[in-house]
């Protein structure tokens, strides 16, 4: 007697070498495409991250006033770097803190304009004139207000 032989076809195990280059393929595609989004998107988040940065030092500047129930000035040294320091009435006056920006095409931020570039601010939160703080890095702008009265807000 002869029993049946049932011929079941053999079963894979893995993937062949054709499957696994079609997928290495699809994925550099789709990493080619979005490598340009990403680093605008990078570079949007610099921006933010700077803006964040000086709108908190502007708040602090106007804290720390009433803090000390003394007048304080806020003055730009030069392109990303800025001062406060206890009203000026000499050289030697109390600097309460400097910050560092860094500016240029590899920092995120190309550009940073303060007007006007030295600001009183009083004890009582008010601030002699209204300023506008300009950043700008890769098409990307925010613009840090401040108020007469103190309020210091980031749009755009």
């Amino acid at each position: 007697m002869n029993k049946p032989t049932s011929h079941r076809p053999r079963q894979r195990a893995g993937i062949t070498l054709t499957e696994l280059i079609v997928v290495v393929v699809f994925i550099g595609i789709l990493s080619a495409m979005a490598a340009p989004k990403v680093g605008l998107l990078v570079a949007r988040s610099k921006v933010n991250q700077a803006a964040g940065v000086v709108a908190a030092d502007l708040e602090h500047a106007i804290t720390l006033a009433g803090r000390r129930r003394r007048p304080m000035t806020l003055t730009v040294e030069s392109p990303g770097v800025y001062t406060v320091r206890d009203r000026a009435t000499s050289p030697a006056d109390t600097i309460r803190f400097r910050r560092v920006l860094a500016v240029g095409p590899d920092a995120g931020v190309s550009t940073l304009t303060f007007a006007p570039a030295t600001v009183q601010i009083f004890p009582s939160g008010a601030v002699s004139a209204p300023m506008t703080v300009t950043l700008t890095g890769r098409g990307n702008t925010r613009i840090i207000a401040v108020s007469a009265a103190g309020l210091v807000r980031i749009t755009q």
